[in-house]
């Protein structure tokens, strides 16, 4: 895989046809597997719309929450069905009633202690399933790697044995390497859409059974064993029109290894560009997805569904946490979800954390 990448008119005018001939979507940075498919940047009025509503005053957290983090929640309820809660079993719950009285949750740094207590499965891993997570099936578009990179690569290695960054999950799909992950409680992992569903109405639901949530997993070392969902989910608007916009996905696990990683705080930003973030998550350049790396870079620009930066990514890093530092606390504003594409030239993008998609994430984390 290419490591930098140059923008002469003439390579950008090519990469552009390439990309429109191989798919109608591009997800530069997504593809750890063939169920993963690709999405688009677009941005619908509805979002817009939604923007706009009377507010009221949000819930007070319990902690000092980043000074970007919105104040005011909406009263109106979300009509956009698109943002509707649908899990694999076919359930799907309008988005009226995920309506919550906050913007910020508060996650934790976790504590000292056995994982096999909270149920994770401590079995060592054998030569075969190290060798099958070195493996990765990408789609077409995430062969073109290179376009995620953003001029001179400047991601960097992470050991995640401390927090936020043993919180953050490789996820392996009948062995493997898929997609990055991160905990928002101790049973509950974000990830993209696309990492759980195919996309749009041909797209299908990967099956329970074939995934494996390894937090913190480095070099072929899991420290806190592995993981499995009791249930996945995603949006109406991601499984039915693979909507970039709405391109999110919620794992609930059968176990509570969170209470040993600590979760991730996430919010509702009030403002985003020029915000400094970091991305951490498991690319399949690296290593052959073996180990975690990190990618610091700035918002360039935003829209009320989308934030695209400058940081490095590379396929097996969708998922991952867009993350900012504050008070001691990781605090997550975005999922990384695609690469360059025409409509974002120069920057990697994910899904902003709308008050849509905050109340999606907490209904599945409230969940028993």
């Amino acid at each position: 895989m290419t490591d930098t990448y140059s923008h002469p008119y003439g390579n950008w005018l090519y990469s552009t046809l390439l990309i429109a001939v191989i798919t109608p979507h591009l997800a530069g940075c997504n593809g750890g597997s063939a169920t993963a498919q690709n999405n688009t940047n677009t941005t619908t009025p509805a979002i817009a719309a939604a923007a706009a509503t009377p507010t009221t005053a949000a819930a007070a957290p319990s902690v000092n929450a980043p000074p970007i983090a919105a104040t005011v929640v909406s009263t109106t309820p979300t009509t956009s069905q698109r943002f509707s809660l649908v899990a694999s079993s076919g359930q799907v719950v309008n988005p009226s009633s995920l309506n919550q009285d906050k913007t910020v949750s508060v996650g934790s740094s976790g504590a000292l202690g056995r994982p096999e207590a909270q149920g994770a499965d401590m079995t060592p891993l054998t030569d075969a399933e190290l060798a099958a997570i070195k493996t990765t099936t990408p789609t077409a578009a995430a062969r073109i790697i290179r376009e995620s990179i953003i001029g001179f690569d400047s991601r960097f290695h992470v050991n995640p044995y401390a927090y936020p960054q043993r919180a953050v999950a490789l996820i392996t799909y009948n062995g493997s390497t898929h997609c990055t992950g991160w905990l928002v409680s101790p049973d509950t992992l974000v990830t993209a859409g696309h990492c759980v569903h195919g996309g749009g109405s041909k797209g299908r639901w990967g099956t329970t059974t074939a995934f494996r949530i390894y937090p913190g997993f480095s070099d072929g070392y899991a420290p806190y064993g592995y993981c499995q969902p009791r249930e996945i989910y995603s949006s109406l608007g991601w499984i039915t029109a693979a909507d970039g916009d709405a391109d999110v996905g919620v794992i609930k696990l059968n176990c509570a290894i969170g209470n040993a990683t600590g979760y991730f705080s996430y919010f509702v930003a009030a403002q985003t560009d020029n915000t400094a973030i970091t991305i951490n998550g498991y690319p399949g350049d690296k290593a052959d997805g073996n180990q975690q790396w990190g990618s610091t870079g700035i918002i360039l620009r935003s829209t009320p569904a989308k934030i695209y930066y400058d940081n490095d990514t590379t396929g097996g890093m969708s998922g991952a946490p867009v993350w900012l530092q504050h008070d001691k606390t990781a605090w997550s504003l975005g999922i990384h979800t695609n690469g360059e594409s025409l409509l974002s030239p120069g920057a990697n993008g994910g899904t902003r954390i709308s008050q849509d998609v905050f109340d999606l994430i907490t209904a599945v984390k409230e969940l028993p």
